[in-house]
């Protein structure tokens, strides 16, 4: 099949070159390694984290969250109200279109597999430079000009069942971002060894492409199987080496990529575990039979992996297939975290701005651009601890598996940088360990989906809406329960009319970093300034009115639906500050002189009604408004163009 040359061999000089220097990055703090280790001591005594005894992983291929799941009810989709806002007032979603007779815009458009062979539709591009420049330095607005018009397709659960199903019965991540914005390889070192190169020992990368592969494996540094195997601790790939589509593994065992496992005693355990036939029959069987290692990385054929072309219902069966022989063991189930996650989106279109690194961030930059995040995809946390169908808003990435590997066995990985510890979760707020539920769900019949599946490549190719047909994308009714986050994040703007300055302070209360994402909407450039704060830290971002006409206008974005906007002018007599707990926003409104002045009280969903509050010069007003579960979002407006807005969730009393 032509996208099975994707990997085609690339020469060692030719890597090479395409591999730029940067520098390693920088090592973890001895805390880290002290926390890991007690995890281990915790994981030996059994209780919290240590109720995990097998941790399974299995990276499928090539699908952005928005992709599938930007209709799922509850999570940031395609009602997201709080997602990026363009200059000109419209959503992120009405991506620019130039070709287009209808507006010059796209919106979403569903792939629609009762009308089209959306199941089998083909890829997109997904390099490094086309990921960047969809990104745009965070504008998100070059999505078309980049990918095409294809890559604002979407599922919905008529689609994909499966994966709705899965969603609904266990824990789906709407914060789980690729880890380098580019193709497969990279990501999936980022997945098995914390960076693309070279790592704390390595000479090579990092990679940007897909130069690195099984038969081009110039990857040099320490990953962490490696680790693992010196630790004492059991792991395994399971995968059938080789390019057959439908027994092969479609070279993404990403150890494979190194030259040091080629170079392994065929009967070295390394060797073994990593570069020889495991394939789920054997996985089946270790399951049933009590054998399970503590690590297992399942590596799926092109025709179950779910990279277009390859079909999500295949893929379906074949995560059902693990799952089932997990269930199969309720010794073993007990004890399991199955993560399923997607190595990067394809072409397909997210709107959440990724986190990127603050410039000269250590290890984090090659090309003079930031690696990562990448966009989102989708992740599913499978375990006891969290069944349910929550969803959880906190920052992770594919080193984010390796975070939770480290809680749970004690083994430290030094090749994860400092800035992805730090803004990257490490997975365990997914897990509610004093509620397991052993129960197994009812999902679909994935065999009868996969005779869908081939059935559909009977149907004529995916269709975009003709001019006139769009339709904005809406997301399911109903909420879904969110689990709790250590985030505990705020922003204010003081303004200082004499010098025309306005400083915007970011502060971080909670008990891990905030990623924080300042755009300009007018004057300045469209383009986002990354800032991440550290616990009880704070970062500040400035304007000068004096370069702007005297006028401001600027929305900070972050996670868990975080919005602070401030407009205004630098004379603006008008003030407006905002407190939230769980049940309420404390507004205070006031001016400092002249006559009453009017404020407007709008909701932007989470609560609350339309308002409006007369402020007498010195006398300031206090607000009440509702929250809805913790969430809110509300904008106020006052004379001469004043605006403030503040939306997202207080977790803290």
């Amino acid at each position: 099949m032509t996208s099975l040359t994707r990997r085609a061999f690339v020469g060692t000089s030719t890597a090479a070159a395409a591999a730029g220097l940067i520098g390693a990055a920088g090592s973890a703090a001895e805390a880290v390694g002290a926390e890991g280790r007690a995890a281990g001591a915790e994981a030996q005594k059994g209780g919290g984290v240590g109720e995990i005894r097998h941790i399974v992983v299995l990276m499928q291929e090539n699908r952005s969250f928005d992709h599938y799941f930007g209709s799922l009810r509850g999570v940031r989709g395609f009602d997201d109200r709080q997602g990026l806002v363009f200059p000109d007032g419209s959503s992120v979603l009405r991506q620019p279109d130039p070709g287009r007779t209808d507006g010059g815009y796209l919106l979403p458009y569903r792939m629609d597999t009762t009308r089209y062979n959306a199941q089998n539709a083909n890829g997109l591009p997904h390099d490094w430079k086309t990921s960047h420049d969809a990104i745009n330095h965070g504008a998100m607005n070059q999505w078309i000009s980049a990918k095409g018009e294809r890559c604002m397709g979407y599922f919905t659960r008529e689609d994909i069942p499966y994966q709705y199903a899965l969603a609904d019965a266990f824990t789906v991540a709407d914060h789980y971002f690729a880890s380098l914005a580019g193709p497969t390889d990279p990501n999936r070192l980022y997945l098995w060894s914390g960076t693309a190169g070279p790592g704390t020992d390595g000479t090579t990368g990092p990679f940007t492409d897909n130069s690195v592969v099984t038969e081009n494996p110039v990857a040099d540094w320490t990953t962490y199987a490696e680790r693992l195997q010196k630790a004492g601790v059991s792991w395994r790939v399971y995968h059938n080496p080789g390019m057959d589509e439908r027994y092969g593994d479609y070279d993404c065992n990403g150890l494979s990529y190194f030259k040091q496992f080629h170079a392994f005693a065929k009967d070295d355990p390394r060797y073994v575990n990593a570069m020889t036939k495991f394939d789920l029959s054997a996985f089946d069987r270790h399951c049933k039979d009590g054998t399970l290692p503590t690590v297992s990385w399942l590596v799926s054929p092109y025709l179950f992996c779910e990279h277009p072309a390859a079909s999500p219902d295949y893929g379906a069966d074949y995560v059902n297939t693990a799952l089932q022989s997990l269930f199969a063991n309720p010794e073993v189930w007990k004890h399991t975290a199955f993560l399923i996650m997607y190595d990067e989106n394809d072409g397909y279109f997210d709107h959440v701005v990724p986190p990127t690194a603050p410039a000269g961030t250590p290890g984090e930059f090659a090309k003079g651009r930031p690696i990562g995040l990448g966009n989102r995809v989708p992740l599913w946390v499978v375990s006891p601890w969290s069944r349910g169908g929550w969803t959880n808003s906190q920052v992770f990435d594919h080193t984010s598996v390796l975070r939770l590997m480290e809680r749970v066995t004690g083994v430290h990985e030094p090749n994860i940088s400092d800035w992805r510890r730090a803004v990257c979760g490490d997975l365990t707020t997914c897990f509610d360990f004093s509620a397991p539920d052993y129960s197994i769900p009812r999902l679909p019949d994935t065999k009868e989906l996969v005779r869908k599946a081939d059935q559909s490549k009977k149907l004529p190719p995916v269709k975009l809406p003709g001019k006139g047909q769009q339709t904005t994308p809406v997301q399911e009714p109903g909420t879904r329960p969110h689990r709790p986050l250590p985030y505990r994040p705020d922003a204010k703007a003081t303004v200082d009319a004499h010098t025309g300055k306005v400083t915007c302070t970011m502060t971080n209360h909670g008990e891990a970093a905030f990623h924080y994402t300042v755009f300009p909407n007018a004057h300045l450039p469209f383009a986002g300034t990354p800032f991440t704060v550290a616990p009880g830290a704070s970062a500040a971002y400035e304007w000068d009115t004096a370069k702007t006409g005297g006028a401001y206008d600027f929305t900070v974005y972050g996670a868990d639906g975080f919005v602070r906007r401030f407009k205004g002018t630098a004379r603006t007599t008008a003030r407006a500050t905002a407190t939230a707990d769980r049940r309420t926003v404390r507004l205070t409104l006031g001016h400092t002189h002249g006559e009453e002045a009017r404020f407007t009280l709008e909701p932007g969903g989470h609560g609350g009604e339309r308002r409006t509050v007369d402020v007498r010069a010195g006398r300031p007003a206090h607000v009440d408004w509702p929250t809805q579960d913790g969430r809110y979002d509300v904008t106020v407006t006052g004379a001469d163009g004043f605006v403030r807005r503040w939306a997202g969730t207080a977790y803290h009393d």
